[in-house]
């Protein structure tokens, strides 16, 4: 469906039917297929109930190597007893895959996906170093969730929200701030301009036709 486009008066261009849309726009960062794992499982939330019934809080907590270390074999452990499937995430596709395989026949192709899930595992147990740094502030926050109120958690997650820190050097950065708004200023100049040629046109025709008509 066509939106209509309008117009503010600085001739900035507001489209309907969808809401407000930003101007400056920074993509979410998105997370890992082993992060989402982590997270939906619950297995944060219980190494941080461990941590805290053997650790305390020092002042100015962070998850370091020695923590991230114990938080990997706490979750190898988990992997081991069951109770969390780093993989879980294509469970359903490969099931779906060897149902269908079985069904045609093909027995061997089905036994190999046997090798492709230990494949899966290992590339997505390789995601705790690639994704350390976003898997250590998970750790973090379900740490500190368990001390902190929520009103802090959200305080302290913001320093290091990509949105928010864009926006902030949006903002220090006048020159393209400025820019950024005046955007629509030329076709605003424009608008006038085409409406002030509009009026010197009716009136110079107003004109010629009273000349016109005097000299008739």
């Amino acid at each position: 469906k066509d939106r209509s486009v309008f117009f503010t008066s600085k001739g900035r261009e507001v489209k309907d039917g969808g809401g407000i849309e930003a101007d400056y726009k920074v993509e979410a960062p998105q997370a890992s297929a082993l992060e989402v794992t982590l997270l939906r499982s619950g297995v944060v939330g219980d190494f941080a109930a461990q941590w805290s019934r053997t650790h305390e809080l020092t002042k100015n907590f962070e998850v370091d190597d020695d923590t991230y270390h114990e938080f990997q074999a706490f979750v190898q452990e988990k992997q081991k007893t069951g109770d969390i499937q780093l993989e879980a995430l294509y469970n359903g596709a490969i099931t779906d895959l060897r149902r269908i395989l079985k069904l045609s026949g093909y027995k061997d192709a089905a036994r190999e996906l046997d090798g492709l899930k230990a494949s899966i595992l290992r590339d997505v147990q390789r995601d705790f170093d690639k994704y350390r740094k976003d898997i250590k502030e998970d750790i973090a926050q379900g740490i500190l969730a368990r001390y902190l109120p929520e009103s802090m958690l959200i305080e302290r997650s913001l320093k290091t929200d990509k949105q928010v820190l864009a926006a902030a050097k949006l903002v220090r950065n006048t020159h393209q701030f400025d820019t950024l708004l005046a955007q629509g200023s030329d076709q605003e100049h424009g608008m006038e301009s085409n409406i002030e040629g509009s009026t010197l046109n009716s009136a110079a025709r107003e004109e010629e036709g009273a000349k016109f008509r005097v000299i008739w």
